[in-house]
């Protein structure tokens, strides 16, 4: 190393002179450090970054509705998010990427504990692996950006290159999966809870329907009734017939009593004829007009009846219209549980990376250069100065010795 022949002040033109004679020094210093840093940037593992985006989130109400969502909603079990905005629903697909469950799924659809260096780790520090390497952001307008990050070995080369690139793509589309699928289970689940309850009614109704069929039967076993409304209109119409006839043979016994004597065989005639319609009529009101009819109705017992008959008739088609309702979300929800449709909508794809994300050579390159060369020129100034071949300036010392 070479220095000054007289001492110098410590100045930038003088430091620049200093490395200027020491340039050989200087240069061979600065060749040997770029050519490591080179060498480092060719050992070191090479990183990967694949992103992949997903569009915002669908609100929930859009697509269900009517006893579905509620039970949805009360029975728990089911990601509902038809409440929140959609900035907030992107936020919740965002958690759900990093949580435990879709790490796992990823272990599992990527094979990683068959793999190198994988099999090696624990799994706690394999889900840990997860979580670093997969990276969630959401914008303003609330698209999802995933970024997957991926090392090599040491000493990669090109196909190393290629294998941990397509590694970085496919770890941010398994997330993808995996986000897919959890919200589908959540969502099958819910509408298989949902089946479950609207069966467990069906069968209670059908229960309660039994019960109505056998209480209506008993009711017409034991009232005679089988059609109450014609029945009862027939009913209606003998009476009126019987009537009239009671009528008439009232009035001819009537004026028969004016032309004959009351022990007369004409006279007695027309009474025996009023005293069997009137019997009849009687027979109407209370039953029937003979012993043996099993679906006549006492017109007294009419209203009552009635009252009866349709409070049963009303409660049956009240469970059948239920039971209709019933079996309609019956089948809606096994059709939901059934369906495959994504529920997470892909912007764009992870694909892998032409270029890696570090090491930067030629900012390592320009870096190690800079910082060389401060090093240098501090390694140069250090030892000048303890050669005494430089001096600080002491602007007051001079001004003194001047005066």
């Amino acid at each position: 190393m070479k220095f000054f022949e007289e001492p110098k002040e410590f100045t930038l033109i003088n430091l620049f002179k200093l490395l200027k004679i020491n340039f050989k020094f200087a240069s061979s210093i600065l060749l040997i450090i770029i050519i490591i840093i080179t060498i480092l940037s060719f050992i070191i593992p090479h990183d990967f970054v694949s992103n992949a985006s997903l569009l915002p989130p669908k609100k929930d109400g859009a697509s269900a509705g009517g006893l579905s969502s509620f039970i949805q909603n009360f029975a728990g079990g089911g990601l509902s998010l038809g409440n929140l905005g959609q900035s907030d629903q992107s936020k919740v697909f965002a958690e759900i990427v990093k949580s435990r469950t879709v790490a796992e799924f990823i272990i599992d659809s990527m094979h990683l504990k068959q793999k190198e260096p994988f099999n090696k780790m624990i799994h706690d520090k394999l889900l840990r692996f997860i979580d670093k390497s997969i990276n969630v952001d959401v914008d303003k307008s609330g698209i999802i950006y995933i970024t997957a990050e991926a090392s090599s070995d040491f000493f990669p080369n090109k196909n190393d290159d290629k294998k941990t690139a397509e590694f970085a793509a496919k770890l941010a589309n398994s997330a993808i999966e995996g986000l897919d699928k959890v919200i589908k289970e959540r969502s099958m689940s819910s509408a298989r809870k949902s089946k479950e309850y609207v069966e467990k009614e069906i069968s209670r109704y059908l229960t309660k329907l039994d019960s109505i069929e056998t209480q209506l039967e008993l009711f017409q076993k034991n009232n005679k009734v089988f059609a109450l409304d014609e029945q009862t209109l027939a009913i209606v119409k003998q009476a009126i017939e019987v009537g009239s006839l009671l009528a008439k043979a009232d009035l001819e016994k009537n004026m028969a009593l004016l032309e004959y004597q009351q022990n007369s065989p004409q006279y007695e005639f027309y009474s025996k004829q009023y005293d069997l319609l009137s019997e009849q009529y009687k027979k109407i009101q209370t039953g029937g007009l003979t012993d043996n009819e099993s679906f006549t109705i006492p017109l007294d017992e009419v209203p009552k009846l009635i009252r009866e008959y349709t409070d049963l008739f009303r409660e049956r088609k009240i469970i059948e219209q239920v039971m209709l309702y019933l079996e309609t979300q019956r089948h809606q929800e096994a059709i939901q549980e059934k369906r495959d449709v994504p529920v997470v909508e892909v912007l764009d794809y992870a694909r892998p990376s032409d270029e890696r994300n570090s090491p930067k050579r030629a900012f390592m390159l320009i870096l190690g250069f800079v910082m060389s060369l401060i090093f240098i020129s501090i390694y140069i100034s250090t030892k000048a100065f303890y050669r005494k071949n430089l001096y600080l300036s002491e602007p007051n010392i001079d001004k003194l010795n001047k005066n």
